[in-house]
């Protein structure tokens, strides 16, 4: 593969051959700067009077947003007409970049993938130089749906005939992908509906119990699972028609009642049974570890290659394929989620439990898995008593002298794969239509539990409250609220809090130190998010992260290129934890009627935030 073309021969190109304005996408920020450093280090100029157009735009948007004037690529934008745009960049610096590509003063813009989806200013020209993405600190393929986007910025309305997509030679790009992108159907839609807190208590606050589940019916996210239901129920009908030859014989159930035959011949040939002690909810979970299913562990995910319990082991256990190719072994206990995604997998004897093509192919699935993934509901079930069992043990057996004994035998293994499978499936099915009435339920008896409903489900004078917090790690902040955690707090103080709670990046990197009053703090916090681990994901709580704020609303005088220095994040990085922290603070403010001392601190900490750049926008 040839190396990548410079960027300033790139767009040299492509204006000659008359394909500006142009979006030229790359890997990351940092190529996108080191684009603009190219320009910067050569001698392009556009005209002057084009250097006037660009200039006279940005006059115009300096009086609405006045950080644009001491913006470090100013000049370099105007001399040469060419410019970046990524999230590492303040949005008033990006609404000027748009506004200048929509008046068609800039010839190209070096952007990552992301403004594909979230900017609407289309091009004559998109130039594609990766078939991949960064995403979590990994690249992967560039889904269909994102190479579409990429393309379908080529052509602006009523002012061209024809858009243009350029691949160019790069390391990063592989053209099956691309093709893939631009010839296949977009991937299916999936809903992001979460049952959240703050949903629960508004939905009670406005509508009887009894009215919910039909609300629950009406969603998105209901009408997925009912999809996905039917599909089984489908497959349900082929497992009946396929169990129709082992129809009714002398006895009305001979499947169970020969599994049942034969497990009490073994019993009284002496032969050794190990005994199985698993809880309900890991033997609901064990029928769906089947081979191809993708599940998650701690700290990870996989395939399943195999379920399988080897001898003189007391617990199931399953190999799983995780990403990166490698194999290994754990106990099915470990399973921390089941998702409701499978792939064809070609069985083998051996190790790896797979053929080696199948092996390739799942290694490369494992590594393109989404971040987010529907989880199948599984219904708990209690098992029956063993004293129940040992009784039917007990029971005589018409099975030695039956006349379809024979029959039996030679059919038993293939029906009871059988059924197992229609038993299988008709639980999934159930657990598809009736999955999120049960999350609702579930989340419902924990805030009974702490103390924001009633057992009627009426809304507590807690739960009155607590129904404005609608951010995320709601429930950890109406805790510390009602612990007091936040009495007598300072706003900066405050502030450093809510933007270790809002933010949710661990990525490395230089920070100012943290105050001893945030840092005790922040370890009551980390007690109590730990403790509401079983009910709510804890956020990351980030000290240095908490540091930012604080050190920007305890330090009136400290300018905005100041706060920059101090710390390694970008500047646009900078801007949308500082807004977050303020939309998690004016959802504090919104208890004025029930936490007046509280609320006022809220406030106290957005007056302070909000200056400099961060008035700029709304």
């Amino acid at each position: 593969m040839p190396p990548s073309i410079h960027p300033v021969d790139l767009i040299n190109a492509l204006r000659s051959k008359h394909l500006t304005p142009a979006i030229v996408f790359l890997t990351s920020r940092r190529a996108c700067d080191d684009a603009m450093q190219a320009f910067e280090r050569s001698q392009v100029a556009i005209p002057p009077a084009r250097q006037d157009a660009i200039a006279a735009v940005l006059t115009e948007l300096v009086a609405q947003y006045p950080s644009i004037a001491e913006h470090p690529l100013q000049s370099v934008v105007q001399r040469v007409g060419v410019a970046a745009h990524h999230a590492g960049h303040l949005p008033s610096w990006k609404i000027a970049i748009e506004e200048l590509m929509r008046q068609g003063c800039l010839d190209a813009v070096f952007a990552t993938t992301t403004l594909a989806a979230g900017v609407d200013f289309p091009a004559r020209t998109v130039v594609i130089t990766q078939s991949s993405v960064r995403k979590s600190r990994d690249f992967t393929d560039l889904a269909i749906s994102e190479v579409q986007q990429l393309a379908g910025r080529a052509g602006r309305r009523g002012k061209d005939l024809v858009g243009f997509a350029v691949l160019t030679p790069s390391p990063y790009i592989d053209l099956s992908v691309i093709t893939k992108g631009l010839t296949g159907q977009p991937e299916a839609i999936d809903s992001q509906f979460v049952i959240s807190y703050p949903m629960i208590l508004n939905l009670l606050k406005a509508h009887p119990l009894d009215q919910i589940q039909a609300i629950l019916a009406k969603s998105f996210a209901q009408f997925q699972l009912n999809s996905r239901a039917e599909i089984l129920e489908n497959k349900l009908d082929t497992l009946h028609v396929q169990m129709e030859p082992y129809g009714p014989r002398v006895c009305t159930d001979w499947i169970a009642q020969w599994q049942v035959f034969d497990h009490a011949r073994k019993q009284k040939a002496h032969r050794i049974q190990v005994k199985r002690h698993e809880s309900p909810e890991l033997t609901a979970r064990l029928q769906f570890l089947t081979p191809g299913r993708v599940v998650g562990v701690p700290k990870a995910r996989g395939i399943v290659l195999r379920q399988y319990r080897s001898k003189g082991q007391k617990q199931p256990m399953v190999t799983l394929l995780r990403p990166g190719g490698a194999v290994t072994e754990c106990p099915a206990g470990t399973v921390t989620q089941v998702f409701d995604k499978t792939f064809e997998v070609t069985e083998a004897p051996v190790y790896p439990w797979c053929t080696p093509g199948c092996l390739d192919e799942l290694t490369h699935q494992a590594n393109d898995l989404p971040v987010r993934m529907p989880a199948l509901p599984i219904l708990v079930q209690e098992e029956p008593e063993e004293s129940q069992i040992v009784q039917t043990l007990n029971d005589e057996f018409p099975c030695p002298t039956c006349p379809s004994r024979p029959a039996c035998q030679k059919d038993h293994a293939g029906a009871l794969k059988l059924r197992q499978e229609v038993h299988r499936n008709q639980k999934m099915i159930q657990a598809l239509h009736t999955g999120l009435w049960h999350r609702f339920q579930s989340r419902t008896e924990i805030l009974q539990q702490l103390g924001y409903l009633t057992p009627t489900c009426q809304l507590t004078e807690i739960g009155e409250w607590a129904r404005l917090i609608r951010i995320d790690h709601s429930l950890l902040i109406t805790e510390l609220i009602r612990a007091e955690a936040f009495s007598g707090i300072e706003p900066q103080v405050l502030a450093g809090i809510m933007s270790s709670i809002a933010h949710d990046d661990d990525r490395p990197g230089a920070f100012p130190r943290i105050s001893p009053g945030l840092a005790s703090l922040l370890g009551q916090v980390r007690h109590l998010a730990e403790s509401l681990e079983p009910h709510e994901d804890p956020p990351l709580l980030r000290a240095d992260i908490a540091a930012v704020s604080e050190r920007w609303i305890g330090d009136p005088n400290l300018t905005w290129i100041g706060l920059c220095r101090l710390t390694t994040m970008a500047e646009g990085d900078i801007y949308r934890l500082l807004a977050r922290t303020l939309e998690f603070l004016s959802q504090i403010h919104t208890l004025r009627g029930t936490h007046p001392g509280l609320a006022d601190c809220a406030s106290r900490a957005i007056k302070a935030l909000r200056r400099g750049v961060l008035e700029e926008l709304p």
